[in-house]
């Protein structure tokens, strides 16, 4: 949304705001359910398990030659590489060199000659601004596994399902007990994770138990304090949901124990990312499961995930340095399906900045800030010097920022606020790094 229509949003009685998110819900449900989802949907539905020693390769080569046909920048790399297509094994494959996260920001001819209407924005879990693009092919493809995934585990599309959502769907200083949206055309009721506390908590479960929800899915953390909230006060919720599917943060065990728990009710969970990485699922038997037309994962000496998807022809993705550490594993799953188990996924944290309120702002939230802009940060890092009060600082790149890029990046951390809170701003020239030699996106500095 630009600034007017942000502007009419936040000024909007519910009702018309319910009736805003609805229409943006029109838009995505016809960029998400069209004639490719429904083919590979169909596919996957029928189709046995495809773990074949040739289907990776296969898939590989048909990406790589699309690559290489559509794309300035791969087609440069091949041949300074001198990689030859058709590949005639997987090891010819780390010829190639791994994709850094600096290239893919700043390098334009990374974008496919073709059209890529959709655009994904990302701060990433080290705090680089990034954006990318998908075609209509690529978006519906990675939509097609996710909801076969869910299929697996008892819910359909069609079914009512509770999201937890970093978005800014409630004004910051709301004062009405509304902390949800709903978006009709896809049965789904969206929850303000900027506004849950222990405090709303309550507001919360009652809106769950009216709408009966057949799953839930969003951010496990706020799953986890609504459960919490449950076990303290010896409360029980009125509905049974078929399962829960969390996203975007590392799940711990006890976290996962309390969510099955206190909803009664299975927890599957999920990797992906908003600059595309092949989506990775969890079967029955609890194993992390990629399948071979969605990508290739490799990870270098230090555990560090290189990841390749075959759904991002817009912006190819290839041995892409993603930032998240990852194990993998040759053990065969119980589920009976032969294809590349993720062991554990390691680099997703759940650091957060604490809130006067009592409610939390997760790292991932404050880093995809940054996607507003057009490329122009490099790296931020969020001080929180006291409850009430916050720093990001923050690298610009001197050839694409914009004065007014500041202003826009201000709004933003703030909308992730209450007016309770101080929101400073500092351009800086580098960002210190640990002893790891990473940097900490987010550090609470006050005792």
């Amino acid at each position: 949304m630009g600034i007017l229509q942000d502007r009419i949003y936040a000024h909007s009685p519910i009702r018309l705001q319910n009736w805003l998110v609805s229409l943006y819900g029109i838009k995505l449900y016809r960029e998400r359910y069209g004639q490719y989802y429904e083919q590979e949907l169909e596919r996957l539905r029928r189709a046995p398990n495809e773990a074949s020693p040739d289907a990776k390769l296969n898939h590989l080569n048909q990406f790589l030659q699309f690559c290489n046909q559509h794309n300035v920048y791969y087609q440069r790399l091949f041949k300074k590489h001198g990689v030859t297509l058709p590949l005639k094994s997987l090891e010819d494959f780390k010829r190639i060199p791994p994709l850094e996260k600096e290239t893919l920001r700043t390098d334009e001819t990374i974008f496919s000659n073709l059209h890529a209407p959709i655009i994904g924005m990302t701060g990433g879990t080290t705090g680089k601004s990034i954006q990318v693009r998908f075609t209509e092919y690529d978006y519906q493809m990675r939509m097609a596994h996710l909801d076969f995934f869910k299929e697996q585990h008892g819910f359909r599309r069609g079914m009512k399902r509770a999201s937890f959502t970093g978005r800014m769907i409630c004004p910051g200083n709301q004062k009405n007990a509304v902390y949800w949206r709903y978006n009709a055309p896809m049965k789904q009721m969206l929850y303000s994770v900027v506004h849950s506390n222990p405090t709303t908590i309550p507001h919360y479960i009652d809106s769950l138990n009216e709408f009966q929800p057949a799953a839930l899915d969003g951010s496990p953390s706020d799953m986890i304090e609504i459960a919490k909230y449950l076990k303290t006060h010896q409360k029980t919720l009125s509905f049974r949901p078929v399962a829960l599917f969390p996203t975007s943060e590392t799940l711990t065990p006890s976290g996962r124990l309390l969510l099955e728990e206190m909803f009664q009710a299975p927890v599957y969970d999920q990797y992906a990312s908003s600059e595309g990485a092949p989506i990775v699922t969890e079967c029955e038997c609890g194993k992390m499961h990629l399948r071979p037309e969605m990508g290739i994962i490799e990870t270098d000496a230090f555990g560090e995930a290189l990841v390749t998807s075959f759904t991002t022809h817009g912006t190819p993705l290839i041995r892409y340095r993603i930032g998240d550490r990852m194990t993998l594993s040759e053990a065969m799953c119980p589920c009976g399906r032969q294809d590349t188990i993720i062991e554990s996924i390691d680099g997703r944290q759940m650091n957060y900045v604490e809130t006067p309120e009592g409610y939390k702002v997760f790292e991932g939230d404050l880093t995809a800030a940054v996607g507003v802009l057009p490329n122009s940060i490099i790296q931020i890092q969020v001080l929180q010097h006291k409850i009430d009060e916050i720093e990001m600082l923050y690298v610009k790149d001197e050839a694409r920022f914009e004065p007014e890029h500041e202003v826009a990046l201000q709004k933003e951390v703030e909308r992730l606020f209450t007016s309770r809170m101080k929101v400073l701003l500092r351009d800086v020239k580098s960002i210190k790094k640990e002893k790891n030699g990473k940097v900490r996106v987010v550090k609470r500095l006050y005792t």
